[in-house]
């Protein structure tokens, strides 16, 4: 497997015989997307900061299919497929084998992913985030809500994980920096109850920094915290 970041959200994940690309902003260098593969391109919402029309710019290749969350506007035929939460997709492929799709809420619009492929289990959270702003920053947020929607959001996750008997091989999960000291609450919380093998901060805005915070914070757990400094850096390959 091999992760390559791209901007913000967006991120590039190569196994063997499939490539998932979520939230996808920026231009995708031509040898992230391998001929032969099946790439499945994920949008977890309509924001301009993890959906931009660019990714129908790589649908020419028949082996291409998108999986878009149904707040976005509506085109790509028969290659894109809308979801909203709680649904199950299954694709298989002669070639590149299956891959399960299952899609769960999100803390803001749209949906978060959970896909099984290759013997991974890979997530993304998209908005999905404990958005513990400050009262002087956002003063109508209602903090106590976003705790408990994120929570049991986090929850439903855990539930379907420990009936299937999964674990996640990778999570990318947001490290806002705006949030300033809550910036690592979602991160923490998600590895203390989900245990993924591995995670990836995001939704960082180009603050690198905050990932060491999110290292000191995690110091000790049972995870790799990946990390990046600049944009189109590969950040894992086993």
């Amino acid at each position: 497997m091999k992760i390559t970041y791209l901007h913000h959200s967006g991120f590039v994940v190569e196994l063997d015989k499939n490539t998932l690309v979520f939230d996808a902003i920026t231009y995708i260098q031509p040898q992230l997307l391998k001929r032969g593969h099946r790439k499945y391109f994920f949008a977890s919402h309509s924001h301009t900061d993890h959906f931009s029309q660019i990714i129908y710019n790589y649908g020419t290749d028949f082996d291409t299919r998108y999986i878009l969350s149904d707040d976005i506007t509506r085109r790509g035929g028969k290659k894109t497929t809308f979801v909203k939460p709680y649904e199950h997709l299954h694709y298989d492929d002669l070639k590149c084998g299956p891959v399960e799709i299952d899609t769960f809420g999100s803390t803001d619009l749209g949906v978060s992913f959970l896909v099984q492929a290759e013997g991974k289990v890979i997530f993304h959270a998209g908005d999905l985030n404990w958005w513990d702003w400050s009262p002087e920053a956002r003063p109508e947020i209602d903090r106590a809500a976003e705790e408990r929607d994120f929570k049991a959001e986090i929850a439903k996750i855990k539930d379907f994980l420990e009936t299937h008997h999964r674990t996640i091989n990778v999570a990318f999960v947001p490290v806002d920096s705006r949030l300033g000291r809550s910036a690592t609450k979602t991160a923490e919380y998600f590895i203390d109850e989900l245990h993924p093998k591995m995670l990836a901060p995001m939704h960082c805005w180009d603050e690198y920094s905050v990932i060491s915070d999110l290292q000191q914070a995690t110091y000790g757990k049972d995870v790799k915290i990946l990390t990046m400094s600049k944009r189109n850096e590969t950040i894992y390959e086993d």
